[in-house]
């Protein structure tokens, strides 16, 4: 049951619970609830089992160090009065509040008064300043990053999570976003917040998400209604929504850029991932690119005739005209050979999707492809060598260029980029 206990002369709420683990708890540190407990029969004692599938009171009380399991059931913040005590045993916490309270967080934050954001993380009792769920903002200007401590808040709990919302209309979740990588980032502040980063969502379902800078080769065919375009760019019918880019004349290309710039090293974390599907799959004619390049005013030659890459730098997944049956994770410098950093790293089959990701955690680059971390990671020392694009920033880039007159086609379901500012 809940009470209100005055706190520096402002009524907190506050909620007795049962922490179930066993180490020494301050006052101040995040603590979720344990949803998935169960119970083991006791015939001694007259105690019943209880497992998932039945209804179990004591869920709403049991709680636990956060974890990527648990997140999403955040329950609170340990009182003063128990800070110290090692469980398991009962303890009091204060609970979150859509007006929010004035307490104070164990952080290890560098805080800025009523600016830094406060977020909970998995594996750790400490309110942090970046993550997936934020529960509050700094009310204090206070540097606890060398020694962590006591940041006063307002602590509001988790306003929105980051969890994807799967309907009978939509994808399943092996459809969706990678959560290993967008777990790291606090979607619900990019979204609410354009200064807060820079943010890239497109499923190709809302009015607004076909990218203004695009370009497509001028070629065109007679038909019985005059002239037809060849190659083109257009939303494809699937309930699911996509993005199709089409090419069937020898070294022409279908290509856009979308306005989310990335820093990508010596900057803030950032993460790219796209799902996409080929048309067809063969070993000599297939070129698409999908990954980040320099922003640029598009002109069709983001891939040269035979597969070449243009100049100006290039991060991320690339099906080569001479080797069009796999997909490589690529990286190349101005003026630099490319480095195929993971040949070979995705086999695609026809009208089959794929999804394909990259996590820079502030050191190493890690790819993805298909919801698991794949290869090896682009580690720093090959990120500080002369053949990375070291520092530059780029925009997220999805470019066709054909390689013979045969029908290509590459669909687009969802992408997804964000850096932190």
């Amino acid at each position: 049951m809940g009470s209100q206990v005055t706190k520096q002369s402002e009524k907190t709420n506050t909620k007795r619970v049962f922490f179930e683990g066993t180490d020494e708890l301050k006052a101040g540190y995040q603590l979720c609830y344990n949803v998935d407990a169960v119970r083991a029969a006791d015939t001694n004692q007259n105690i019943i089992a209880k497992t998932a599938a039945d209804e179990y009171g004591e869920r709403a009380v049991r709680v636990e160090k956060p974890t990527a399991a648990n997140l999403k059931n955040y329950a609170g913040t340990v009182t003063e009065d128990f800070g110290g005590v090692t469980g398991p045993r009962s303890i009091e916490i204060y609970v979150p509040t859509r007006r929010g309270q004035a307490i104070n967080v164990f952080s290890s934050a560098n805080a800025t008064i009523n600016v830094t954001p406060l977020y909970l993380v998995a594996g750790s009792f400490i309110a942090q300043s970046s993550g997936s769920v934020r529960i509050g903002t700094a009310i204090q200007t206070i540097d606890r990053s060398s020694t962590n401590g006591s940041i006063q808040a307002t602590f509001t709990g988790p306003a929105e999570l980051n969890a994807e919302i799967v309907s009978a209309n939509s994808r399943a979740v092996t459809a969706l976003p990678t959560a290993a990588i967008w777990d790291n980032f606090p979607l619900a502040e990019l979204r609410r917040n354009p200064f807060a980063g820079s943010l890239l969502e497109a499923d190709f379902k809302r009015g607004n998400e076909f990218p203004a800078n695009n370009f497509i080769d001028a070629t065109y065919a007679a038909s019985a209604a005059g002239k037809t375009l060849t190659e083109q760019m257009k939303l494809g019918v699937s309930a699911i929504g996509e993005l199709i880019f089409f090419t069937t004349t020898n070294d022409q290309g279908a290509e856009c850029m979308f306005p989310c710039p990335i820093t990508v090293s010596g900057g803030k974390k950032w993460a790219f991932e796209i799902r996409v599907a080929p048309l067809n799959v063969d070993d000599t004619t297939n070129n698409n690119f999908v990954g980040l390049m320099l922003a640029s005013a598009l002109a069709g030659d983001l891939i040269a005739d035979g597969a070449t890459l243009q100049a100006e730098g290039s991060l991320g997944f690339q099906r080569k005209e001479a080797d069009g049956d796999v997909i490589d994770f690529v990286y190349d410098e101005t003026g630099q050979t490319q480095n195929e950093h993971d040949p070979d790293y995705v086999v695609p089959v026809a009208a089959t999707y794929n999804t394909l990701g990259m996590y820079f955690n502030g050191t190493t680059i890690q790819g993805y492809a298909d919801g698991v971390a794949l290869g090896t990671a682009i580690s720093a020392a090959d990120i500080a060598a002369a053949d990375f694009p070291t520092a530059k920033v780029f925009n997220p880039v999805i470019a066709l260029k054909a390689g013979d007159a045969t029908d290509f086609s590459l669909s687009v379901d969802w992408i997804r980029v964000a850096q932190l500012a």
